[in-house]
């Protein structure tokens, strides 16, 4: 697990640039790589962040820290990015939780992932999924493909942020 250094100092809370606690961000992916650019680019841009490197730590870092957004990778260690999506939207305190899926298995597996997790769990079946709510158990709020630039990134964080 790793958080944003400058949370707090002997107990006291850091107030953001403008006056009001920043957002924070929990990062969920397995490469190093990608936590340390996402991070960066999180923190560059006024938000704090912690951050786990497969879903089991992400879970319960979600649990603990209630983060205001989660930036999650699909294929990780232990428990996928999909499993832990659908275990947040169980979860009564963390289904309101917003969650950007941020993946390059699209390439991967190539599937368009994004028409698939965005698209897909409405087509067709509007009325039922209405009734029964079951789409939203893996439906997430947003997605990013990896590879992405930091504009990008920060642009769809604040669009999910402000809905």
């Amino acid at each position: 697990m790793s958080t944003n250094k400058d949370l707090s100092i002997e107990g006291q809370v850091i107030i953001g640039k403008e006056g009001r606690m920043p957002k924070r961000i929990l990062i969920v992916d397995d490469d190093p790589d990608a936590i340390t650019f996402t991070s960066s680019v999180v923190e560059d841009n006024g938000y704090d962040y912690v951050s786990a490197d497969n879903g089991i730590k992400g879970l319960a870092l979600a649990k603990e820290e209630k983060p205001d957004l989660v930036l999650l990778d699909l294929i990780m260690p232990e428990k996928s990015g999909m499993m832990m999506l659908q275990e947040m939207k169980k979860d009564s305190e963390l289904r309101k939780i917003p969650v950007i899926i941020v993946s390059g298995a699209s390439e991967v597996l190539g599937v368009d992932l994004k028409d698939f997790m965005i698209k897909q769990p409405l087509k067709g079946r509007k009325k039922a999924v209405e009734a029964n709510g079951e789409a939203q158990l893996t439906k997430p709020n947003a997605f990013l493909e990896k590879p992405f630039g930091a504009d990008e990134l920060i642009k769809i964080i604040r669009k999910v942020l402000e809905d």
